[in-house]
């Protein structure tokens, strides 16, 4: 137990932190369903839907979320999560998902900036 207070969600901030953290979870269901799609067989379906977004969520954790113990520093997070909403983006596009791609990356790297401003070091 930390004897820190926990920041309060309220406002526009709450619901952009909100936002934010729904946005994470697509961005780790849209790997997913990208890798069960690019594996030639079953079992390479399973292994590139479960690795996929074990890799995405192992450098949130370590370089983005805001308890890492080597967050980086701004701007080279946001562009760590940048890239991870463009990639994801890609991904869904190239299995045959173009609008949820777009949507995935647009809303992402959206609502990432969105953070900077009204939610700093959220």
């Amino acid at each position: 137990m930390t004897s820190q207070p926990t920041p309060r969600m309220s406002g526009f901030t709450g619901v952009v932190l909100a936002v934010r953290f729904l946005t994470e979870l697509v961005l780790l269901a849209g790997l997913a369903v990208a890798g069960a799609r690019l594996g030639g067989g079953v079992v390479l379906s399973i292994v590139d839907a479960v690795l996929l977004p074990a890799a995405a969520a192992a450098l949130w954790g370590l370089f983005v979320a805001p308890r890492a113990r080597r967050r980086l520093p701004e701007p080279a997070r946001f562009l760590l999560e940048f890239v991870l909403f463009a990639v994801t983006g890609v991904v869904l596009a190239l299995v045959g998902w173009l609008v949820a791609g777009i949507v995935v990356a647009v809303a992402g790297i959206g609502v990432a900036a969105l953070t900077r401003v009204f939610a700093k070091d959220g």
